[in-house]
């Protein structure tokens, strides 16, 4: 009895000893992250801007385009049209996988969710590798993803939002605020790819974008032109409540993504966009996969963190990837151990992925990411604090442990060899 409670024992402090490893890890060698003392957004930081175009062909990458020209023409706008990142039979399989999904798989928070499903699907369906295999392997998306966040850009979020008719307006938003449009020394940049599953209408829902936002603290408009606007409509105060709130469903922004089923927009964290109501009794539901990407810190040294504000939605089996593994999904199994930052190739060549740890630890190092009930007892100074008192309480203990242990291990020896010996001295008398 005692034996296996010994060995139970071992395994348990293998583990405190692990942990505490990990620990001091987190806080002493892979960070800790550069600590941002600013709290202000870019509402408060960046000046207000108008669009950078009204013409939806301007935000077109071809595959005759020279890499350079799609980076600054991305960079200007904050945003990339994409053709046929993915076939339309992939698309197909898709599409069909999340409508049956939606009712299998929980709905989490999206914007104006009535009618709406928003899912976060997971990378071992046939399906979805499918879809992510030709995302990694596209000759203009991969190459503009990785000129515009650096090599071997993380995947922190990847989720389906399904449009049912009768979905309403999103107000104007954008995703992040506090990053690296404002911070870059702070923050790494961040981008989202949507690609619809079908084609897509206006009425359908179709993404409505405001191009050059994400450099502006809100876009510049004529305020004098919205209020006689708002003045005009006697349902607007009893439906948005003030001015200000029914600005924000009805900026100036004319561009809608009216695209074909596979094609993509790549768009930056800033970028004011929002998802239109689905207003067309006759078209299907309109469905969208998301996939965002983060830089990837390229070295030990490297200490940025993770744009704040947004809502990172990936299962966590997902995390601890970058773009560079989509196109061998289906022969290099993405394993459980990816996620906590374990047995990653990428850190070989110093190139940190985001892992589930590390959007964990940042959530709590925040008063933006408030995002769990004891945040806000788990700052940053805490998290100090819980790693030295871990660390000094597991030592305490260790040396108990080794102080004793090797006394009980000698009398079970003994024991052991007692018994032995008279097992030797049955067999004697018995012959």
């Amino acid at each position: 009895m005692l034996f296996p409670l010994l060995i139970v024992l071992h395994l348990c402090f293998v583990f405190l000893w692990s942990a505490c490893g990990y620990l001091i890890y987190t806080r002493d060698v892979a960070g800790p992250e550069l600590r941002f003392p600013y709290q202000a957004s870019k509402d408060a930081t960046l000046e207000y801007c108008g669009p950078t175009t009204d013409n939806f062909d301007d935000l077109i990458v071809t595959e005759d385009m020279e890499l350079d020209d799609a980076e600054a023409q991305t960079d200007t706008h904050g945003l990339a049209i994409v053709r046929n990142i993915l076939s339309g039979k992939t698309a197909s399989n898709l599409r069909d996988y999340i409508l049956k999904a939606n009712h299998k798989i929980e709905s989490t928070f999206v914007l104006s969710g009535q009618n709406r499903f928003h899912i976060m699907p997971t990378h071992e369906e046939p399906a979805i590798q499918a879809a992510l295999k030709e995302i990694g392997t596209h000759p203009v998306m991969k190459p503009l993803i990785d000129r515009m966040l650096g090599p071997k850009s993380s995947l922190v979020a990847f989720s389906v939002i399904t449009n049912l008719y009768g979905a309403e307006d999103q107000n104007w938003h954008y995703d992040a605020g506090t990053s690296h449009a404002n911070y870059p020394e702070y923050f790494v940049p961040e981008y989202t790819l949507s690609i619809p599953l079908q084609d897509t209408t206006k009425e359908m829902g179709a993404t409505g974008i405001c191009p050059g936002t994400h450099k502006c603290s809100w876009p510049d408009v004529n305020w004098e032109e919205l209020e006689q606007q708002y003045n005009s409509d006697p349902t607007a105060p009893s439906v948005y409540g003030n001015f200000e709130q029914w600005a924000q469903y009805n900026l100036p922004c004319n561009l809608a993504v009216e695209v074909s089923v596979g094609d993509g927009m790549l768009y930056n964290a800033d970028v004011y966009h929002r998802g239109s109501g689905h207003k067309d009794p006759n078209a299907p539901e309109r469905v969208v996969a998301f996939l965002t990407f983060a830089g990837s810190r390229q070295s030990p040294q490297d200490q940025r963190s993770l744009p704040l504000g947004t809502v990172h939605s990936l299962d966590w089996r997902s995390w601890g990837h970058t773009i560079d593994d989509f196109a061998t999904v289906d022969t290099k199994p993405w394993r459980p151990w990816h996620p906590f930052g374990l047995f990653n190739p990428c850190r070989v060549d110093g190139v940190r992925p985001w892992t589930v740890l590390d959007y964990f630890f940042m959530i709590f190092r925040h008063k933006d990411e408030a995002m769990h009930m004891i945040s806000a007892n788990f700052d940053e100074i805490y998290f100090e604090e819980l790693v030295e008192e871990t660390v000094e309480q597991v030592s305490y203990a260790s040396m108990a442990y080794l102080s004793i242990v090797p006394l009980i291990w000698l009398w079970l020896l003994r024991q052991l060899t007692n018994k032995i010996q008279r097992l030797e001295q049955s067999k004697e008398k018995q012959n």
